[in-house]
């Protein structure tokens, strides 16, 4: 078993002699290769049993439920979010079932996620023991897929450390941080948009190990073959920004993160400058073997023509939409970036043999892989709202005509018709989040997610007595388990100073992961925000601090740098730790899972006035 120390060191060290081909370093994974997958399953199933357990508590619809919970229902019974009732949330609590009224409602996210906990409300109402629209129905998935990204947590922390230890640490620290349990227990979107983005990252990594293999196998390689993991990293971004839109940030943070991977990949297996090899004709926009130099010259002019030529167009089609979003400066801004990054692009095309096989090979690829089929996937996410006649914005064009599609045959005109109500559907809802600035008492700002500044109290009963006291209350408040929370800074830390001194990859990643999911936040300083916008990135927080954690005891007595007391040492950090989460999620269980107890316990788990009043001042 090995742990993250050291660096791999041979994607760092200087290139061997021109005798022995260089070679991308690549870790074997530990064996036997199912006690990975067993630890993986356990810790699972250990959070599954947590989640499920008093999942109908409260028994009735709470805090962001009254909108998810619903529009889940009527996707299944319409295809479109429909209005309801003014008391569907009590209809709903007695097993009522004609909640609808009206017409379509205006959502502002797209579908998947509340497809996901209809589809789940389903399943559960299959089980001998579950029915549907219940509280344990709408949530069923919730905690279905909270279990599950504490397995797929398991398997990325030991693909990254290459230990099963530091994996299974990485299952548990997740399964008991308090805002992951919390999410992971009611009819919201976040956990599914934390799982799919994770899952994404989980793929990506598996295709860096495959083409490292592959490279092992042909240092000369420039197709890698099929792709295919990368694919599905594109299907589950796919799902992600169906969920919410902010998987935006992770897609294009991932995308960049993945291609740099290969570029890296192939500079450690010594393909460089405008050497040779038998792609080399390929790449350099040679004629056939004896042709004239001009014949070369004149083929590379028309890729770079062509390349400008894009970018222009794309960044002309980039304006357009970024104007109707954001306004002039900022799309000018973007198309200009575009257009430049272009004439970049096209200046290495024509100085760099890796660099046009990288981009040939690789860059392109993955935009198709990932962007090109995650947008394929969000737009079948929206398959119940073109199928239907009803949805919001569905029949846009009726009352907004376009002379120059009136000529359009019918077969033709009726799809463009729908894109246009969506176009102006999704218009509405940019509109909506850029102008969503409503007084909340437990919203909070970015900075404050990190400390648990602010949590959010989903649930409170003050009134209850069935706990032996004169006074009992019951809670949920979503809040991370502050310990874990409050080490995840210093790990933070220790990421940039590893990264920074070592450019060690997995630093690196962990670090993109966590900007891609905090730093756009900022950009937004007077939007209405919370703490659970934070759940995304608590996974790569994990892994920031099972890195530390391994970076502190070093190698294991199999490793080459393996030193007896720094093991000791960073073993005993290790367990205090664990400890530390374990007794700190223990005693904050009460308050996050609607558990009653008396007054006075309440309030001593009660830190800060935040945690009670939020922002919103003492009552």
């Amino acid at each position: 078993m090995t742990s993250t120390a050291p660096p791999y060191r041979a994607e760092h060290a200087a290139p061997p002699p021109a005798a022995e081909p260089a070679r991308p370093h690549l870790p074997p994974m530990p064996t036997p290769a199912w006690a990975g997958w067993a630890g993986a399953v356990l810790l699972a199933v250990f959070a599954a049993v947590l989640r499920f357990v008093r999942l109908g508590e409260p028994p009735s619809i709470y805090f962001d439920e009254t909108y998810y919970a619903k529009d889940a229902y009527s996707l299944l019974e319409f295809g479109y979010e429909h209005e309801t009732v003014e008391n569907a949330d009590e209809l709903l609590a007695r097993g009522g079932r004609d909640l609808w009224t009206g017409g379509a409602d205006f959502i502002v996210h797209p579908p998947m996620g509340k497809w996901i906990i209809a589809l789940g409300d389903r399943l559960w109402g299959l089980t001998p023991f579950g029915d549907s629209m219940t509280p344990e129905g709408w949530r069923f998935a919730a905690a279905l897929f909270g279990a599950l990204s504490v397995l797929v947590l398991v398997r990325v922390a030991v693909r990254l450390t290459r230990s099963w230890l530091l994996g299974c640490a990485a299952g548990l620290l997740l399964a008991l941080d308090g805002l992951h349990f919390t999410m992971s227990r009611i009819a919201m979107v976040d956990v599914f948009l934390t799982f799919w983005v994770l899952a994404g990252f989980a793929c990506l990594l598996v295709d860096r190990d495959r083409m490292r293999e592959r490279l092992l196998a042909d240092p000369a390689a420039a197709w890698l073959g099929m792709r295919w993991w990368r694919l599905a990293a594109g299907l589950c971004f796919g799902m992600a920004v169906a969920t919410k839109w902010n998987a935006l940030f992770f897609i294009a943070a991932f995308g960049l993160l993945t291609v740099a991977w290969d570029f890296g990949a192939r500079r450690s297996a010594g393909q460089r400058g405008d050497g040779g090899g038998r792609w080399s004709s390929i790449l350099t926009g040679r004629a056939p073997e004896g042709g004239a130099a001009a014949a070369r010259e004149a083929l590379l002019r028309v890729r770079t023509a062509a390349l400008l030529v894009l970018c222009a167009l794309v960044g002309a089609a980039l304006a357009v939409l970024v104007r109707a979003a954001l306004g002039t400066g900022p799309a000018v801004v973007a198309a200009l970036l575009l257009v430049l990054s272009g004439a970049g692009l096209a200046f290495a095309l024509r100085r760099s043999l890796l660099f046009r096989c990288w981009l040939l090979f690789d860059a392109v690829p993955a935009f198709l892989q990932t962007v090109v089929v995650a947008a394929g996937v969000y737009l079948a996410s929206w398959a119940g709202w073109f199928a239907s006649s009803g949805g919001y914005a569905r029949n846009y064009a009726e009352g907004n005509p376009s002379p120059a599609l009136e000529r359009l045959p019918d077969w033709l005109s009726g799809p463009i018709d729908a894109v246009r109500g969506l176009v102006f559907y999704h218009a509405q809802m940019m509109q909506f989040h850029n102008t969503l600035d409503a007084p909340h008492d437990y919203a909070s700002k970015p900075w404050e997610w990190i400390v648990m500044r602010t949590p959010v109290a989903f649930f409170y009963e003050g009134d209850q007595t069935g706990c032996g006291a004169a006074k009992c209350s019951s809670a949920i408040l979503a809040i991370g388990t502050p310990a874990l929370w409050w080490l995840s800074v210093l790990a933070l830390a220790v990421m940039a100073g590893w990264w920074l001194v070592y450019r060690d990859w997995r630093a690196g990643a962990v670090l993109v992961a966590v900007a891609a999911g905090w730093l756009p936040w900022f950009a937004y300083p007077d939007r209405t925000m919370f703490v659970f916008y934070a759940l995304p990135f608590l996974p790569f927080l994990v892994l920031a601090v099972v890195l530390a954690l391994g970076l502190a005891m070093g190698d294991d007595e199999s490793g080459p740098e393996y030193l007896p007391g720094r093991r000791i040492f960073g073993g005993i950090v290790f367990g205090v730790v664990m400890l530390l989460v374990i007794i700190n999620f223990a005693y904050m269980y009460p308050v996050l899972s609607a558990e009653q107890l008396p007054y006075p316990a309440w309030r001593e788990r009660m830190w800060f006035e935040t945690w009670i009043f939020g922002s919103g001042g003492g009552g």
